[in-house]
Formats: C-alpha cells, sequence, structure tokens
C-alpha cells in the first residue's frame, strides 16, 4: 500500500460520488445509495491519499441466502481509483472492514462480486457460493463469502 493512505470510517453520502463514477457511471447519482446505507448497523470506510478520497467499502448487515450465520454483513460498492489499482488499498479496505466486523462479532462476510473482482477476492481468502449471474447495468457476478468465526479472538 502507498505509504501516505489513510483508512477511516466515512458518511453514506461521501461515498455516493465514487460509487457512481466507479461502480455506476451511467446512471445518476440517486442510484448510488444502497437501501442499507444510512442503517444503524452499516458502516463505510474510505481510504485517503493527502485529503482526497480514493478508495471505498460499505458494510451492511444482511442475511447472505446462500450461506447460514449469526451476524452476517455484506460487502457493497467496493472501488477504488483505477490509476490507484493493484497497490493495496482495496486489500487495506477489506481488512479493515474485517477488523471492525470481529469487534461486532460477525461470522460472515459476504458480498456479489464482479467477474473482474475474482482474483482479488481469492487472494484475500473469499470463496464462491453460486454459480454466474448477470446483473443488468453491472455485468457478470458470484456470490462470494468468508466466515470469520475463525479470525474471532
Amino acid at each position: 500500500m502507498l505509504p501516505s493512505i489513510q483508512i477511516k470510517i466515512i458518511t453514506a453520502p461521501e461515498t455516493w460520488p465514487l460509487r457512481r463514477q466507479l461502480l455506476r457511471p451511467f446512471d445518476v447519482l440517486e442510484s448510488c445509495k444502497y437501501p442499507d446505507d444510512l442503517a444503524f448497523a452499516t458502516f463505510h470506510f474510505g481510504a485517503f491519499d493527502s485529503k482526497s478520497l480514493i478508495g471505498i467499502a460499505s458494510f451492511s448487515a444482511e442475511i447472505c441466502r446462500q450461506r447460514s450465520a449469526r451476524n452476517p454483513f455484506r460487502l457493497r460498492g467496493m472501488a477504488t481509483l483505477p490509476s490507484l489499482r493493484k497497490q493495496g488499498i482495496g486489500r487495506a479496505l477489506v481488512q479493515s472492514g474485517i477488523q471492525e466486523l470481529l469487534t461486532r462479532k460477525s461470522d460472515l462476510l459476504w458480498f456479489n462480486a464482479r467477474e473482474l473482482a475474482f482474483a482479488f477476492y481469492e487472494r484475500l481468502g473469499f470463496l464462491y457460493s453460486s454459480e454466474l449471474f448477470d446483473i443488468p447495468g453491472s455485468g457478470p457476478h458470484k456470490v462470494m463469502y468468508n466466515y470469520l468465526e475463525s479470525r474471532l479472538p
């Protein structure tokens, strides 16, 4: 990871412009607001280089239909500026999220992974829980997951 990068908690509205830019460039800003963005249990991390937001990740309490868990969370809206990818920023965002989830006694992290990100999530230890499916406007995805119980103290 770049030495000057800081990962910190941010608000949902702070994620929306980068979500639109990187994940939904053909949609309006309204489409970048997820239903659980402002829920009590939801939290968002931002990666900053000086004062600029360069990466985002959101985590919300949500049941995974493919996996059973007592306290599951879903990762959504994970993105890093293209010019800064493959420098450990995404890994740092996911690891920061997992650390927070462990404090919340979460036992499962899951998400719909874009096909282009499969190898990234595999390297982080995530497994597949579905066949390939299409999300209109976003392309091919698979559900991926990792049980966090083994990481609990």
